[in-house]
């Protein structure tokens, strides 16, 4: 299956076994009833979305509004989160401007594989950060560092 099928996935609703209920779905960012209620459609691109944030001090992410956020860095930053569902997935895609060292602080609740959450310095240099939520409060993230 193509991402393009995924376009119109539908998702059975009933009760009795034969298909999950509206309760039964908890994260409904990027779903939308069709049929009388009776099936919700996916539109990936509604969940896949990319949207650019402007560096900033503070920056506070959204995170019903994309799984992909862009931001180069032209100072450090302190990252907040808001509207996030647990179980939830982004992605932080960190540019350093031309002059480098900019630093990016995360929330509470943040913890990195191996500890390290140091963003590389070099300028124009890019980083990755995946960010799980896997309980209110509780972000799991990968750093990726040094793109080439």
């Amino acid at each position: 299956m193509s991402h393009a099928d995924l376009r119109y996935c539908r998702l059975p609703l009933g009760t009795g076994g034969n298909g999950a209920s509206p309760a039964d779905i908890a994260y409904t960012a990027g779903f939308s009833a069709v049929g009388n209620g009776t099936a919700w459609v996916l539109t990936p691109s509604d969940v896949f979305a990319v949207t650019t944030l402007a560096s900033a001090a503070t920056q506070a992410i959204d995170w019903s509004v994309a799984g992909v956020f862009l931001m180069t860095l032209t100072a450090n930053t302190t990252f907040t989160f808001k509207n996030v569902a647990v179980g939830q997935n982004i992605m932080l895609v960190l540019t350093q401007d031309g002059t480098g060292s900019r630093t990016g602080t995360f929330p509470s609740g943040t913890v990195f594989v191996g500890g390290s959450k140091t963003l590389t310095t070099t300028a124009a240099g890019i980083d990755t950060v995946q960010i799980t939520c896997s309980a209110p409060g509780v972000y799991l993230c990968q750093l990726l560092k040094a793109y080439a």
